[in-house]
């Protein structure tokens, strides 16, 4: 089998602690005609330093500095910059296993698909986990055939919603331009729609080939009031996306799948809310943003798609927004809990909007 150049770009920032191993799982690849690029967003520690010295040692590597603009437009960039047949994303916190590349590559060669997606495992606490997964052999769907399973995992789950784990054609991914370049949450799950449009077919390995490490540098455990209201604006941009890209694609069940994406992004709302009032922001802001949301067309969209009773489950129910808040969120402060009862107040009206 002929050996095709493959662009490996990896995201850094402020990860000196991580990327030497990282870089270290790249180089040692069984697979080497490779090229790593290394996009250095603004890193406020030595990561630049150790990426250069990790460039002396091997000249596939090539890094780019930049100042702070996100992960989004790292991905782009790297994307841009790449000239790869294939191209394999890392964030600089991750590692791979070292026969990652090779039998990805030796995947997508023999099948022929655009994607190929394999498993991963978690590193928490000094030690390695292995989520629970229904894959156990390879599994291939084309472009007419992706219902039920595909698009039970993009819309009913956060399977897909990340884009590392992927080696994709560079071909597919031309469209990732299209999206919002101010965006500085979800844009894995933003790039991986205008990828998953694009594609003929995509292959989901069950083999545990990356390793995700939790201690994830972009994101801290506090996170201030301007960082979660930008996280509201880009979850709804992105989610509206997803609620959008049913028309996209060839499925007979689209009333269902805009149903199942517009719960998934009730979720994923509830938590960001209850998230901005553990930041102690004073209630008439709090209030000032439910407002923008609830008032939001595209959010108006989302929410008309599910039914009263629906909509009863999502919002009546404060006991169980409570159990789920305290679990995601960490919110015990019943000072800051109380917000939420704000909450449900202007999403009363507004469930009255979507159901007229």
């Amino acid at each position: 089998m002929k050996s095709e150049l493959i662009s490996i770009i990896v995201l850094v920032y402020n990860t000196e602690k991580y990327i030497t191993r990282c870089i270290n799982s790249i180089i040692n690849q069984t697979y080497q005609n490779l090229e790593i690029i290394a996009i250095n967003d603004g890193s406020t520690d030595k990561s630049s330093n150790k990426l250069k010295r990790l460039a002396l040692k091997d000249k596939r590597i090539r890094v780019i500095e930049r100042e702070n603009r996100g992960r989004y437009l790292s991905r782009l960039e790297g994307y841009r910059e790449s000239k790869g047949k294939y191209i394999l994303y890392i964030d600089g916190d991750d590692w791979i296993n070292r026969h990652t590349v090779q039998k990805m590559y030796e995947v997508i060669k023999d099948t022929k698909v655009d994607v190929v997606r394999c498993q991963d495992q978690k590193f928490e606490n000094d030690n390695l986990i292995t989520p629970k997964s229904t894959i156990n052999r390879n599994v291939l769907m084309d472009v007419e055939h992706l219902e039920p399973q595909f698009f039970d995992l993009l819309y009913k789950t956060n399977y897909c919603n990340t884009i590392c784990k992927q080696l994709m054609k560079k071909s597919v991914m031309k469209n990732i331009s299209k999206v919002e370049e101010n965006l500085n949450y979800c844009e894995d799950l933003a790039c991986n729609l205008e990828i998953y449009k694009k594609m003929k077919s995509i292959l989901f390995m069950p083999d545990e080939l990356y390793i995700h490490n939790l201690n994830n540098s972009y994101k801290t455990n506090k996170s201030s009031q301007r960082e979660v209201v930008k996280e509201i604006k880009d979850t709804i941009y992105t989610y509206y996306s997803l609620f959008s890209s049913i028309t996209d694609f060839d499925m007979k069940n689209k009333s269902e799948y805009k149903k199942f994406a517009a719960m998934k992004f009730n979720e994923k709302l509830m938590i960001l809310i209850s998230k901005l009032a553990k930041t102690h922001i004073p209630r008439r802001k709090f209030n000032i943003v439910l407002k923008n949301v609830t008032s939001d067309k595209r959010v108006m969209e989302i929410y008309k798609t599910l039914d009263g009773e629906d909509l009863g489950i999502i919002f009546n129910d404060m006991k169980d927004i409570k159990k789920k808040v305290i679990k995601k969120s960490g919110l015990l402060i019943n000072k800051e809990f109380n917000k939420l009862y704000n909450y449900n107040k202007f999403f009363h009206p507004f469930r009255k909007v979507v159901e007229n």
